[in-house]
């Protein structure tokens, strides 16, 4: 989808915890930020790949199509060009009819990717986007849709609509292609819509009626979500190679919890962690189950901390168990924090198979069980490198709990004090990143020498980075080994 750590590192860490290999394409081709990705290049990439021992090719329609996520939210991609990229899926299966193709591709949100040229109107459309979703707008909501419309210029309008209309044509191609039978797998998901209203609604209504019409709900979903898609798709490939999906259960830290609504996502909790279960295949049962997925939300404390107890003695017992803490839809730190103390304060930090809590419920859910459902592939065939989990684990404590939760809020009151947009940090990035390092390094062996060490890991690595010259995301590089036994 992008050269993001979520995006581009997280699936090759996934594929990893099952002994999996991903061939990616060179970096150049990919793009950076708001520089779109060489897609025509791209498509010569793939149609010239060697598929010798390869069991399947996985594709973000986004980056084949305009050149990634940022450049799918512009309609400098024309629609012409868009269908000929996708083209070279029906192409490719041509010449591998055996090489089974998985496709992700979005929904596009209701607010553009922010830039300083976007800033005085972005509020604005995303406004006019909500509200032009309406069906039967009162006389009060076109006039103040007719005032959203004048604060936004012709050309970024004009820009917007017109993005939004290619790449709803786009998803429908795929979704017709699926139907020819080119595309084995397909995920269309929203990116964050940020309201449960919108130009989103007719067009997730314009799919549903595709996919209903030419019958294929059986290989295609539709559901919230964006960047975990990458690992999602790359997980259902390696199952769908193993003929084998661990059968899970689900055990929310309130029963409210699946009706909670994410206030980035369009759905409620529980409607997107069913998209995710129903993409990733994944059986849900009562008995005989593989894997566990724990899903804590906000809730009060004292349940939230009898909830935890009972989460910490599963995982010292030996459960296979993967966490997506959500607590950050309350954003309140103070439990944002419990999650992770918890299983410190307990001594089974290191033995969770999965844990994610980065962004939206779609992301963390889909890290984790992916995270997870890969970590039962590798344990029931025997093709899991022993680190690969560990190295996952640790690198998501460092992330979604040290560096989100303890460094990034400082960090960004410091540099936003001193005058820096924290979203495009320009020749300030260098500093922001040493000012970075010097906060979540302690921190990160912190973590290290508490959790791992006690449990047998030794450590080689660790590369703290601001991949995207902005303070949203942190990529951790390390490197984790079990204790080699004297002799």
């Amino acid at each position: 989808m992008d050269d993001r750590p979520a995006t581009e590192l997280f699936p090759q860490q996934t594929a990893a915890i099952c002994g999996a290999q991903l061939i990616l394409p060179p970096p150049g081709l990919l793009g950076h930020f708001i520089q779109a990705g060489d897609a025509d290049g791209l498509t010569r990439w793939l149609l010239g790949l060697d598929t010798t021992g390869l069991s399947a090719l996985v594709v973000s329609a986004d980056m084949l199509a305009y050149g990634g996520l940022v450049a799918s939210r512009t309609a400098a991609t024309p629609l012409a060009d868009a269908r000929t990229r996708i083209g070279a899926l029906a192409r490719f299966h041509e010449l591998h009819p055996t090489v089974p193709i998985y496709v992700f591709g979005t929904i596009m949100r209701l607010t553009p990717t922010e830039t300083p040229q976007s800033e005085a109107y972005l509020d604005a459309l995303a406004s006019y986007a909500r509200l032009a979703g309406a069906p039967h707008p009162s006389p009060d909501q076109a006039v103040q849709l007719a005032d959203y419309r004048r604060q936004i210029p012709d050309s970024a309008y004009w820009d917007y609509i017109g993005a939004r209309a290619r790449d709803i044509d786009t998803d429908e191609s795929l979704v017709t292609m699926a139907a020819q039978g080119s595309v084995a797998w397909l995920a269309i998901t929203q990116d964050d819509a940020g309201s449960p209203d919108g130009l989103q609604i007719s067009e997730q209504g314009r799919l549903r009626a595709l996919i209903g019409r030419l019958r294929v709900g059986d290989r295609v979903t539709i559901s919230s979500g964006a960047d975990e898609m990458g690992m999602v798709a790359v997980t259902r490939a390696i199952e769908d190679a193993a003929a084998w999906y661990p059968p899970i259960s689900i055990e929310y830290s309130t029963p409210r919890g699946p009706q909670m609504q994410d206030p980035l996502e369009d759905a409620p909790v529980g409607q997107t962690i069913d998209g995710l279960v129903r993409a990733l295949n994944l059986p849900r049962t009562g008995y005989l189950v593989d894997l566990r997925l724990y899903v804590i939300v906000p809730s009060t404390t004292p349940d939230l901390r009898s909830y935890l107890d009972s989460l910490t003695d599963d995982v010292r017992h030996g459960y296979r168990i993967a966490i997506a803490d959500l607590t950050f839809i309350a954003d309140a730190p103070e439990q944002e924090r419990m999650t992770v103390d918890a299983l410190r304060a307990a001594g089974v930090a290191a033995r969770p198979v999965a844990y994610a809590s980065w962004n939206t419920t779609a992301n963390s859910a889909g890290t984790a069980l992916a995270a997870g459902t890969c970590f039962s592939l590798g344990e029931r065939f025997g093709s899991s490198p022993v680190s690969a989990r560990a190295n996952f684990l640790f690198d998501r404590y460092v992330d979604d709990y040290a560096y989100r939760l303890l460094v990034r809020p400082p960090l960004n009151a410091d540099l936003r004090a001193r005058g820096y947009d924290t979203y495009a940090l320009g020749v300030g990035t260098q500093n922001a990143e040493s000012q970075m390092r010097r906060m979540l390094w302690p921190l990160a062996i912190d973590i290290f020498d508490g959790s791992f060490a006690p449990d047998g890991w030794t450590q080689s690595e660790l590369g703290l980075y601001l991949p995207w010259q902005r303070t949203f995301e942190v990529r951790v590089d390390s490197r984790l080994a079990p204790k080699t036994a004297s002799p």
